[in-house]
């Protein structure tokens, strides 16, 4: 008999749509969403990246990612700028206020998943995400 609490498809959206949930929680304060935290997390990491790559970072259409750009930006965490090269290319950098929440963000997002997590052993952490990366390595994401 097919039982859907088995299935790991229905298993792995579950989860990443409870992930999702509690992530909007840890940055409500912050008027952050999920995606908007990938983005910084990836510009803390690279300086500078096109909407064609945020794209892929967050596997949002163009017209979803360009909403959610502008809408940091109006928040003062980004700035949009098009290329000399190329004004169709935009190139997507952080203001003074969204490398500060560099110091914030992590920590915070840390604190709350520990919490969240303490029931749920380390070692099981550490093992889940290997298995995470491996699947989505078998997908084509990494």
């Amino acid at each position: 008999m097919f039982n859907l609490d088995d299935q790991m498809p229905f298993n792995i959206n579950r989860v990443a749509i409870l992930f999702r949930r509690e992530l909007i929680r840890c940055f409500r304060e912050y008027n952050i969403y999920p995606e908007q935290w990938q983005v910084l997390a990836m510009l803390w990491k690279e300086k500078s990246l096109s909407q064609t790559q945020i794209m892929n970072i967050t596997l949002q259409d163009a017209p979803a990612t360009s909403k959610m750009l502008a809408k940091m930006a109006k928040n003062d965490l980004l700035k949009i700028e098009t290329t000399k090269q190329d004004k169709r290319v935009k190139l997507v950098t952080l203001t003074k206020k969204g490398i500060a929440y560099k110091d914030v963000l992590p920590k915070k997002l840390l604190s709350h998943f520990k919490k969240l997590l303490k029931d749920f052993p380390e070692n099981k952490q550490e093992e889940l995400l290997l298995l995470l990366k491996e699947l989505r390595f078998s997908l084509g994401d990494i």
